[in-house]
């Protein structure tokens, strides 16, 4: 003779429901982990681009005395737009130029900028 237990009747599906909800719960956490590391990353990479076109810049104003010309800019860094703004140094710098280099990149929503400045020779540096 068999012996029916109906005592436990509804224990399986409360369990499965309890485990799927955890897992959603998991993956959702997951996956806005997922994002934001995603829009950090971006942000990051767009720095570092801004950064590296900055360097190349300035380096080119030091060697050449001209920035690098704007259709070449657009190609090396799509997206970075960067403006040069030169000064005579004043005080302890005098009769030298300062070099000012704001770059700027556009990731989603946000803008990424770059300050550098260098003081170059007068005769060697200054483009414009």
């Amino acid at each position: 003779m068999m012996k029916i237990n109906r005592k436990h009747k509804g224990m399986l599906s409360v369990e499965l429901v309890v485990a799927i909800s955890v897992l959603a719960t998991i993956i959702g956490v997951l996956v806005a982990l997922g994002n934001s590391f995603g829009k950090l990353n971006n942000s990051l990479w767009a720095r570092h681009i801004c950064h590296n076109a900055a360097q190349a810049q300035m380096d080119a104003l030091a060697t050449t005395g001209e920035p690098i010309n704007d259709s070449t800019f657009e190609k090396l860094w799509p997206g970075v737009t960067c403006t040069v703004e030169t000064t005579d140094g004043s005080g302890q710098w005098q009769g030298l130029q300062r070099i000012d280099l704001i770059l700027s990149k556009k990731v989603k929503q946000k803008d990424v900028q770059i300050h550098l400045s260098r003081y170059l020779p007068a005769a060697e540096g200054g483009g414009q």
